[in-house]
């Protein structure tokens, strides 16, 4: 390939706002020099992508949910060697069936469907037996894909009245953390999705008489009244699986797994029962996922950089797949969305007066059907001489070319 001229550089935005060069380590710990590029798609009735008049730019740094700062509403575009493509949906999903329930799915290609059971708002009652019962949902037009509407949460109650370790040391966390770092050490929280709702430790009528049961769950891994009293914070491994099909903050487990922190558990009470814990029982991982103290240096695993929702990490991509959505669009009960089949080219400075070509992957597809557009982001990378500085790399010379 011919090596580009210097003077083409000035095609790519100054302020970098949709590539830039990104350095880092990659997944055999050597430092990587790469480029990152977001392409914007608008999406036309038909499913076909046409090139966006107006380009969406690359995230920095996650972003914090409005409701809630324990869900992110987008990760950051700037990394190197993801390991997987993710596909996440933004926006909600219909009730085009008109039924008090119905299934919002996403098809990958060739890949199984990722299928969400919905309901509409329910509450928890108490039969003359005293049996916990769930209500008949209430009629929904629609349910945001966001995990507060998955099964997760707090048992409030229990947790203002047991307390927990960490909460008289309150005062010495910085204010501007104390929230997180409270809910983190919570154990009346739900490890999977500390934000959702349908999450009761303790069986008190008052905490049954406040609970709102989740809108969005995974039709494998239904709640159900049997399941819904913990009764101890440590068995929260065999609980379901919160489903959603937008971003898995950092936080949330198995993500923070992979991040090397694993949430206490009862290995002597429910080891016996490890198998049947949703994400070993679906394949999104193994039994090493579960050993607690270990050390976050030597068990980071590149798969907490993906933060799609289960199901939705995927083989690298081609950027060419089609996506099948059903009841994720506000017009359309099934639409599929053909992918560009765009693929770029990239080059970055190779710190000796040239550039190197670098081989692109897709690193994430950001579909907001309501929205009509999808956003495509593409990494490419070679080995670096160290880290740098921010400040070098606003001044490296790189290529994007589509």
């Amino acid at each position: 390939m011919p090596e580009p001229r210097p003077s083409r550089f000035p095609q790519i935005p100054p302020h970098h706002r949709f590539a830039r060069p990104v350095c880092g380590m990659d997944r055999t710990r050597n430092f990587a020099l790469g480029v990152v590029a977001k392409r914007t798609y608008r999406i036309l009735p038909t499913g076909e992508c046409v090139l966006a008049r107006e380009q969406v730019p690359l995230v920095d740094e996650p972003v914090e949910h409005p409701e809630s700062r324990e869900l992110i509403v987008a990760d950051t575009d700037v990394l190197l060697d993801k390991p997987e493509t993710d596909v996440v949906i933004l926006g909600r999903t219909w009730n085009h069936p008109g039924r008090l329930s119905w299934t919002a799915s996403v098809q990958v290609g060739r890949h199984p469907s990722r299928d969400l059971s919905v309901f509409g708002d329910r509450r928890v009652t108490i039969d003359s037996l005293g049996r916990l019962l769930f209500s008949q949902p209430d009629y929904r037009d629609s349910v945001p894909l966001s995990y507060l509407f998955a099964y997760g949460g707090c048992d409030e109650r229990a947790e203002r009245e047991g307390g927990f370790e960490l909460e008289g040391l309150a005062s010495q966390i910085p204010e501007e953390e104390r929230e997180l770092a409270l809910a983190a050490a919570s154990p009346w929280r739900y490890p999977r999705n500390s934000a959702g709702r349908g999450y009761l430790v303790e069986d008190h009528p008052e905490s049954i008489e406040a609970l709102a049961l989740p809108n969005l769950e995974d039709p494998r891994d239904l709640l159900t009244p049997a399941r819904l009293v913990v009764h101890d914070p440590a068995h929260w491994p065999l609980q379901p699986l919160p489903a959603s099909l937008d971003w898995l903050e950092h936080g949330a487990f198995p993500r923070v797994g992979w991040f090397g922190g694993t949430p206490d558990w009862d290995p002597e009470d429910i080891g016996r029962h490890i198998d049947a814990f949703p994400e070993i029982r679906f394949g999104y991982a193994g039994r090493e996922l579960f050993v607690m103290d270990r050390k976050i240096d030597e068990t980071f695993d590149r798969r907490a950089l993906n933060g799609a929702s289960l199901g939705l990490r995927f083989e690298y991509l081609g950027g060419n797949e089609k996506i099948a959505l059903t009841n994720l669009h506000k017009n359309h009960p099934r639409l599929t969305v053909q992918l560009p089949g765009e693929r770029p080219k990239l080059w970055v400075d190779d710190r000796n007066g040239g550039v190197t070509p670098l081989k692109a992957r897709l690193y994430t597809v950001i579909l907001q059907p309501d929205e009509g557009i999808v956003s495509l982001v593409w990494t490419g990378f070679t080995k670096g001489l160290r880290v740098y500085l921010p400040a070098e790399l606003e001044k490296m010379p790189f290529l994007v070319e589509w």
